[in-house]
């Protein structure tokens, strides 16, 4: 006769997520851009959509959530840039520093 085997189910219990406030994730934004990680002391980063949701608290990043948190971002003097899969974090001031296309250039290619 042969023995039934016993198959014991272990469920691993998550802790609650916290769901931070827009304005908190910001801040963790700024805190992950100042720190030291990639070999760089400080700077630009990408952050998975994941990270981001985890970073958040919660189980869904809505549109709504994004607008909010790049909104607080911007407050704080960064951009938060929706690439996809993930996200980007730069300072307002690095990307007011880049080159502006001259009106001329718009011109000869507005007319192709």
């Amino acid at each position: 006769m042969a023995m039934l085997g016993v198959h014991m189910c272990i469920w691993r219990r998550e802790m609650p997520k916290i769901r931070m406030d827009p304005k908190d994730v910001a801040e963790s934004l700024v805190s992950l851009y100042e720190s030291s990680f990639g070999g760089k002391d400080r700077g630009r980063f990408q952050i998975s959509r994941s990270a981001l949701r985890e970073l958040s608290g919660r189980g869904r990043l809505e549109e709504s959530t994004l607008h909010a948190i790049r909104d607080e971002a911007y407050e704080l003097g960064y951009v938060l840039t929706d690439l996809g899969d993930d996200f980007s974090v730069v300072e307002v001031d690095v990307m007011r520093n880049y080159r502006k296309v001259p009106t001329r250039l718009i011109a000869d290619h507005s007319s192709r």
